[in-house]
């Protein structure tokens, strides 16, 4: 095992008490997002997952913090796959709620310019701020300005100077990657009109808890939010919530909307205060959850590996269904491997060809999956459940089965 280079950090990264609580230890892990060529195998690196909560705003995060240019210069995560259709119906709720026609935005962590594209259609000026050239590259070819940097107060500057101030700044599944975010906040502060909104979606913990997600835990996501953690961070900014929906995709995230404490426009919505007070019911503030949870997880894998073995003893093939970043942290906790798991099924472009990191699995078409006779599909991808047993109801009608891993192991169907 090669082990990469981390710093970690001794602080919270929110409120920078030094009062912090390791909760779990998943062992070494190779980069979820680190599909390897064949060339590669065996090259790849490892780093520690351990899992921390801060005693004092209760953020969970991981302290080992990996250099950003080895995680985003070059990814293979497109949001367009999968999320098209969920961004179109954000673009087009927040055009008809907040802005008008040639309002300035700016999303930090752009992607391939999955929400860019719909804003730009309902007569929105867009900027993108996204790290990951090859991915940046995608949103360019549409037309979509994409500026390839990461965000940042020094960024921000740049585009008042070129662009002036905008009138919302988004950043979906972004803030979870980012461990510098006085810098990103500092930045949005510089941006941001008087009058403008800030609109954020995060994974949710209370959700990633309560339904046993912890394959949803690797080294980009560096933190993992409730409303009682961000609160007291974004109040250092003048910034206050609200409003916030709770979302099913990802199995569970919420979608956060901050504006300034000084604009009176916008009314507080009562969903901010039911959400907080259903966070301090479920007991995600007590570090006896976290070691239940724990002890969980540990007993999760046992029953996972004993499903998959008792299948493979009896004969059969199994294969899985979607590279999908946390699907590289279950397998390679669980140890999971090419032994166990025949290939798995991608829709990406940018991993097809590829081998899970670690496990070193090849990544195939859809194609070869629907031409192959395999009775057992380990669905590793199984926030998108619906999405792909209505896409691949061909293998159910002739008699296959989704493995589903969470929130407990069983057959779909």
């Amino acid at each position: 095992m090669k082990k990469g280079n981390t710093i970690k950090r001794n602080s919270c990264r929110l409120c920078r008490s030094k009062q912090i609580t390791e909760i779990l230890d998943l062992g070494f892990m190779p980069l979820a997002g680190d599909y390897l060529l064949k060339k590669d195998l065996g090259k790849e690196k490892f780093y520690p997952l351990k899992i921390y909560v801060c005693n004092n705003c209760l953020l969970v995060q991981v302290l080992h913090v990996i250099k950003s240019d080895t995680l985003f210069r070059n990814y293979h995560y497109l949001s367009s796959i999968g999320l098209s259709e969920h961004f179109e119906k954000f673009a087009k709720e927040t055009v008809n709620k907040y802005l008008k026609k040639g309002d300035f935005v700016v999303e930090i962590g752009s992607n391939d310019g999955v929400l860019l594209r719909p804003l730009k259609k309902h007569g929105i000026r867009v900027l993108g701020v996204d790290p990951a050239k090859n991915v940046a590259d995608l949103a360019i070819k549409q037309g979509l300005e994409t500026w390839v940097d990461y965000f940042g107060k020094n960024v921000a500057k740049k585009i008042v100077k070129e662009k002036g101030k905008t009138d919302a700044i988004f950043a979906n599944n972004v803030l979870a990657h980012i461990d510098d975010l006085d810098d990103v906040f500092k930045g949005i502060k510089q941006l941001l009109k008087p009058s403008g909104i800030i609109v954020f979606e995060v994974h949710y913990l209370r959700d990633l808890i309560a339904k046993m997600q912890y394959d949803f835990f690797y080294n980009e996501h560096l933190s993992y939010y409730t409303l009682t953690s961000l609160i007291p961070f974004l109040e250092k900014y003048g910034l206050v919530i609200f409003d916030v929906m709770h979302l099913p995709i990802h199995s569970g995230s919420i979608r956060v909307y901050c504006k300034y404490k000084t604009n009176k426009n916008l009314r507080t919505y009562k969903r901010v205060l039911l959400m907080l007070n259903k966070e301090k019911q479920s007991r995600i503030q007590n570090i006896k959850t976290f070691n239940e949870f724990t002890k969980k997880v540990f007993k999760h894998k046992k029953n996972l590996n004993n499903v998959l073995l008792k299948i493979k003893n009896e004969g059969n093939k199994i294969v899985g269904y979607g590279a999908a970043g946390r699907g590289n942290t279950l397998l390679n906790f669980c140890e999971i491997d090419a032994e166990l798991i025949d290939y798995i099924v991608d829709e990406s472009s940018e991993r097809q060809g590829r081998y899970t990191p670690g496990t070193h699995i090849p990544i195939v078409t859809p194609e070869i999956f629907r031409n192959d006779e395999v009775k057992y599909a380990l669905l590793l991808a199984w926030s998108y459940k619906k999405q792909i047993t209505d896409k691949e109801r061909e293998f159910i009608n002739r008699g296959g089965k989704f493995i589903l891993p969470f929130p407990k192991v069983h057959l779909y169907p």
